[in-house]
């Protein structure tokens, strides 16, 4: 489905505030542009289920997400994603299962791209698969410490 006008000037909006926006090149932004689908979000519901299968890249245009890992009892919150923010980078680098749930803080607008998109457009240019794979390591030292505090009894 073709993004309006309108669309394309929110995406555009997005993706001016994610890291890796100075590395795109115009084509790049064009072909995000075609690529992208959009989808509008409400609060309580999960985009990314822990454990599942990854094949789609987020961009969130508006509202908030918590990321949340899975305990046995409670789940822990790692994090809070805002406006101009990706999320769903990790299972699509390696092909591993997500990491963790996402869920709709308030209700908004997310972009998403297609796992063969992203690799298309995001990690044919070498500054921003660097960019993409340095927040995704970011991101795993995140899990891998919440999941060694959850494990020793610590709450963060």
């Amino acid at each position: 489905m073709s993004l309006t006008a309108d669309d394309l000037s929110m995406v555009q909006d997005a993706l001016r505030k994610v890291s890796f926006y100075e590395a795109l090149t115009p084509g790049e932004l064009e072909e995000l542009g075609r690529g992208f689908e959009k989808h509008p979000m409400t609060k309580g519901e999960t985009l990314i289920t822990q454990g599942k299968a990854g094949g789609v890249f987020y961009i969130l245009a508006s509202g908030s997400v918590g990321v949340y890992q899975a305990g046995k009892l409670l789940d822990t919150k790692i994090a809070t994603i805002g406006p101009g923010s990706f999320f769903g980078e990790m299972a699509l680098l390696n092909d591993d299962p997500r990491s963790a749930n996402v869920v709709c803080e308030e209700n908004g607008i997310v972009f998403t791209l297609t796992q063969e998109t992203f690799q298309k457009v995001i990690l044919r240019n070498p500054k921003i698969a660097a960019l993409v794979r340095q927040t995704a390591g970011e991101r795993k030292s995140v899990n891998r410490e919440a999941e060694l505090n959850r494990r020793s009894g610590k709450t963060p």
